[in-house]
């Protein structure tokens, strides 16, 4: 039998550590609560981890922090990128209409937010593109324009009352680079 130079009792609260550290390793750096929060993560009641993800990302974007906006999308993209392109996918395969632009009935904007992954995904899509463009990133915008082109489905709400494409201004943005 392998005797532990540790009690039962230390054994287990220094595993506890162990995990700690692996699970988040910013606490050996200092005080857990001042982690930065993650991009990945709402910390607005009413606001989804997606729709903050996507909404950081075009603030970013807006305010001209175009390296931000791409590290805002390149965190999270993962958790959601392929569940919105395999959404987007089954309504190409199915010959689905998008939403309509524009102005829309409370009925049809309902419909459009049901579809809040895709929409979210498309926004930031568009955020990252947009920003490696202004980089002068021009091959990283090209690709991230071509993932932004495929969410042909995602909508953005403008606050003026009316729904955008993401994907339609893509396809106008990337022409500068081809």
């Amino acid at each position: 039998m392998v005797r532990l130079p540790m009690n039962g009792s230390k054994w287990c609260k220094f595993l506890v550590f162990i995990l700690c550290c692996v699970v988040c390793p910013q606490w050996l750096n200092g005080d857990p609560l001042s982690a930065a929060p993650s991009p990945c993560q709402s910390s607005l009641q009413g606001l989804g981890d997606s729709a903050a993800w996507a909404s950081q990302a075009v603030k970013n974007f807006a305010q001209g922090q175009h390296a931000d906006a791409i590290a805002t999308v390149d965190a999270c993209f993962s958790q959601w990128g392929p569940q919105a392109g395999h959404q987007q996918k089954r309504l190409h395969d199915k010959g689905k209409k998008c939403p309509r632009t524009g102005k829309v009935s409370n009925k049809a904007k309902a419909k459009i937010q049901e579809n809040y992954l895709m929409n979210d995904v498309s926004m930031a899509l568009w955020a990252k593109a947009r920003s490696l463009h202004a980089l002068g990133k021009d091959e990283l915008a090209k690709q991230a324009y071509g993932q932004c082109i495929f969410m042909t489905c995602g909508r953005a709400w403008d606050p003026k009352g009316w729904f955008w494409s993401p994907a339609e201004d893509c396809a106008e943005q990337v022409q500068d680079l081809l």
